[in-house]
């Protein structure tokens, strides 16, 4: 079932006028997709309740060195479907189905409501109600009597400082005959809200394997910034400065012996780097039979060694690309 839906998420992307990337076959994000200036990180679950803390603190931090926003997507929460048009969120990532993804990104229609302890809830336009409200020469007590509820909880709505669940929603605008009911924007890039430092500081020691964290040591002596990255397809988003100091060089760093595994995974990277606007590089312990996979660079460790500087790094890699 989760790969007939991932499938059906990759065709509904692609359709809705994204690059859509390679499957990644990771415990972390199954793809990455870019229309514009939006980037995705997409995990795809059957049942959302799959993911667990570690998985999704993996999915924040590519998301944080890559500009995206991370997302999930799947069909139920435990033994009950999602609903369409609703917002789920598991550690922080917002979580919707097939269904709501289309309607978003096909049909321009946000969802309305999110899902919180006790059930579904949406968000009202207080200062629209208090305005209506108003011209209507009612009370604060008038609206209370008419809902049920306290004339403090009306004054909080108006007010923006809670939401409301669905029924008190649809009374408040059939007795006001407006509409008041906001939209749910809730795909965000990483890095415009504050995260925790276990995902701003993703340094080497978060590397999987000793010979990882012997190659994204040297990466740090040339002088680049490591952000190491767990069950991703690629050991670590290294960052330095662009020569012309405006923005960022990221570079997606996967790190191996030369296998048929690494090859594949070479492939995916340079899937990811295409739709991610990076670079991409695998650092190969030994020597290598070949300098590029696709768009993906491979440099031995040795040669890694010579390097005096980012720059010297980012040469090869255009050098290589270019042949």
């Amino acid at each position: 079932m989760k790969n007939d839906l991932i499938v059906l998420v990759m065709e509904m992307l692609k359709d809705a006028g994204f690059i859509v990337s390679s499957r990644c076959k990771a415990r972390s994000f199954d793809l990455a997709a870019r229309r514009s200036e939006l980037t995705l990180l997409t995990k795809i679950l059957y049942n959302i309740d799959g993911i667990n803390e570690e998985m999704a603190k993996g999915i924040k931090r590519a998301a944080f060195c890559l500009l995206a926003s991370p997302i999930i997507v799947g069909e139920r929460k435990g033994s009950f479907f999602l609903e369409d048009d609703v917002v789920y969120r598991r550690y922080g990532i917002p979580a919707i189905n097939s269904h709501t993804l289309y309607d978003y990104f096909s049909e321009d229609v946000c969802p309305c409501a999110y899902s919180a302890t006790g059930g579904l809830y949406v968000t009202i336009n207080g200062e629209r109600m208090k305005i209506a409200r108003e011209e209507k020469e009612l009370s604060l007590g008038d609206i209370a009597t008419e809902l049920g509820v306290s004339r403090r909880s009306v004054s909080k709505y108006e007010e923006g400082e809670v939401s409301t669940t669905i029924d008190i929603a649809l009374k408040i605008e059939e007795f006001l005959d407006i509409v008041l009911i906001e939209p749910q924007e809730f795909l965000k890039s990483e890095v415009e809200g504050p995260l925790p430092p276990e995902i701003t500081e993703a340094g080497i020691e978060e590397a999987a394997s000793n010979l990882e964290r012997h190659i994204l040591s040297l990466m740090e002596e040339i002088g680049f910034e490591i952000f190491a990255t767990a069950h991703a397809p690629f050991s670590a988003v290294s960052l330095s400065q662009s020569k012309r100091g405006d923005e960022n060089v990221r570079i997606l760093t996967g790190i191996s012996e030369y296998t048929e595994q690494m090859i594949k995974r070479a492939k995916i990277l340079s899937s990811l780097s295409e739709v991610t606007k990076t670079q991409s590089v695998f650092v190969v312990s030994g020597s290598v039979k070949r300098v590029q996979v696709d768009n993906t660079v491979l440099v031995e460790k040795e040669e890694l060694k010579k390097i005096r500087d980012p720059e010297e790094f980012t040469c090869v890699i255009e050098e290589r690309m270019e042949s």
